[in-house]
């Protein structure tokens, strides 16, 4: 038997432990339901995605499918770069191929946390797409859902901000679809497998960094646990707001359907609406302009609510004329809007 096949069959034995296997038989109907063959794996080198990254080598395996792993180094930290060579290393012992990309940091931009999570996402995107692949999986988990619902909050956001872990995939780009097989698992078993596997993760030093709004939120979550939290009514309140948001999107794909068209196939994107468009509750409309926005400039995040918000009370006023938002132009002509983008020729 060849070191390879050592190798394979050391990590296949890891299915026969109960939990594991059941975690891996989930993420296998998950990628099965959605015709998920080949896939990019996004590697940061944590237990959640280490765990990721070994269920999909199963995956690999047992179902003989392409999967491609990359690590983004965003170079903020001062180790970095080792860390990312680290982690090339352990998973090469796996027969994992890992490619390592570095975020090429322009002087203007700041190193926040923020503009890495858009650069990564960026490099992903192109190794995707060079790839010719069509779905990226994310170590994003339960504990990621409860964290984000509490920085949502904080931050104002409406029932779509407040709801936007809960749905398993979500559109990066219109040939890219991001899919998040493990919302339903804890941090805790995640890093019990990694632990098991792997023997090794790296341990970001910001995860205990109070600077951090989510460290703080992930403190406060702590102690609510300690004072009794209980996530069963979380989970039903959070259950509840889904319901509503789902409810919302559909009234905002009505309002889409019903009052917007294109101009012509030579106008390069360009979306005549209606005003109709723009008598709809304030919620259906934030939706329904968010939507064409991000359509037309072709990115995955929605532009700021309050801005969005904003904008849409001086369309309706009558002497609006012209306004830009989120890269796209919004014109009156006559009893109708135009919305293009702003880099149109």
């Amino acid at each position: 038997m060849t070191v390879k096949n050592k190798v394979n069959n050391k990590i296949i034995s890891h299915l026969k432990d109960k939990e594991v296997r059941k975690i891996y038989k989930n993420f296998e109907k998950f990628l099965k339901d959605r015709e998920i063959n080949s896939f990019t794996v996004s590697l940061s080198g944590g237990p959640d995605s280490l765990a990721l990254a070994y269920f999909s080598k199963c995956f690999q395996l047992i179902n003989n499918k392409k999967v491609y792993y990359v690590h983004i180094d965003h170079k903020i930290r001062k180790n970095s770069t080792k860390e990312a060579k680290d982690l090339k290393n352990l998973v090469k012992k796996f027969n994992i191929n890992c490619e390592i990309f570095s975020w090429q940091k322009k002087k203007k931009i700041r190193s926040t946390q923020e503009n890495a999570r858009i650069a990564r996402y960026s490099l992903l995107e192109k190794f995707c797409k060079r790839k010719k692949i069509n779905s990226l999986l994310l170590a994003h988990h339960k504990d990621d859902v409860h964290e984000n619902f509490f920085i949502r909050m904080l931050r104002g956001s409406g029932i779509r901000g407040l709801t936007s872990f809960s749905s398993k995939c979500t559109t990066i780009n219109k040939n890219l679809i991001g899919y998040r097989p493990f919302l339903d698992i804890t941090k805790k078993i995640l890093l019990k497998v990694t632990n098991n596997v792997f023997g090794y993760y790296i341990n970001d030093p910001s995860n205990s960094n109070n600077e951090f709004l989510r460290i703080r939120i992930r403190n406060l979550l702590t102690n609510l646990r300690s004072e009794g939290f209980d996530e069963k009514k979380f989970n039903l309140t959070y259950c509840n707001l889904h319901s509503a948001n789902e409810t919302l999107e559909y009234y905002s794909d009505q309002n889409i359907t019903n009052n917007t068209n294109y101009l012509s196939k030579k106008s390069k994107g360009t979306i005549v609406i209606n005003f109709n468009f723009f008598k709809q509750p304030n919620e259906i409309v934030l939706r329904s302009l968010s939507s064409l926005i991000s359509k037309i400039n072709k990115k995955y995040y929605y532009p700021r609510g309050k801005t969005v918000l904003r904008k849409i009370f001086e369309i309706r006023d009558n002497s609006f004329k012209k306004t830009t938002l989120g890269g796209c132009i919004i014109e009156r002509v006559n009893d109708t809007m135009l919305i293009y983008p702003e880099n149109i020729k």
